[in-house]
Parts: structure tokens; sequence; C-alpha cells
């Protein structure tokens, strides 16, 4: 194989990598959005890990929408199908962000304790999303 030729091809999977982690930033940043609206509107109505959890299923669904169709262009899977992966990492993630929101949320404010946790479990959505959910192996 042709040294020149791999590293093409590396550096080429390495743009594409990052350029995901780019879009996939930005739909994070739009649902972060979307879940801080939802917690917002919530909050005084009920515990804030109760309104971070139903927050961050509005957002969730936000997310997968977003990711299918700009971050990963995966609009040839079914939607289903899709979908139940994107909660299968995501419920993990959900795990971490519950936790993080819990324990951050004994040091800081809830709305700071909502970003610290939706930051920490934003990058092990990104790995599950990359190698799972989107996936083009499967």
């Amino acid at each position: 194989m042709n040294t020149d030729t791999g590293r093409t091809v590396d550096s080429s999977g390495r743009q594409a990598r990052l350029t995901r982690l780019g879009k996939f930033t930005l739909v994070g940043a739009s649902s972060f959005v979307v879940n801080l609206v939802v917690f917002a509107l919530i909050t005084p109505l009920f515990w804030y890990v109760l309104a971070g959890s139903l927050s961050w299923l509005v957002a969730n669904m936000s997310s997968y929408n977003l990711n299918r169709w700009f971050t990963f262009d995966d609009t040839e899977r079914g939607y289903l199908r899709g979908y139940a992966r994107h909660l299968s990492v995501y419920s993990v993630g959900f795990v971490v962000y519950l936790a993080a929101l819990w324990l951050f949320g004994l040091l800081v404010g809830s709305y700071a304790a909502l970003a610290l946790a939706t930051a920490f479990s934003g990058a092990l959505n990104f790995v599950g999303s990359e190698f799972w959910v989107f996936s083009s192996g499967t």
C-alpha cells in the first residue's frame, strides 16, 4: 500500500470524524437549549431531578432527529430501529446524566448542575452515536 494513500485515507477519516464531532456539538448545543427551556418551564412544578428527566426526554427526541439528518445523514435506516439504538446509548448516558445532575446539584445551583451533567454525558453519547447508533457497518 502506498504510504501517501494511507495517510490520505487516515487524514480523510479523521477529518470526517472531526466534522461529525462539530455537527454533533452543534446539535448538542441546540438540544441543550431545548433541555434548558423545558427545564425552566417545568422546574417550578417539579423537583429539579424530575424536571431534568422530563426535559431530557424532550431534548433526546430533538437530538435524535437532528443527528439523524444533519450529523450522520442516516435517513436510510428505519426510523424506529434507529431510535431504539439511539435510546440504548442515550439511556446509559441518561444514567450518567442523572447521577451527575444529582451530584453537581449538591455543589452548585440547579442550572449549573444541568449544564455540567449535560456536558459530562455528551462525550459518552458521541462515542455511542459514532460507533453504534449511526454506524454504517450495521
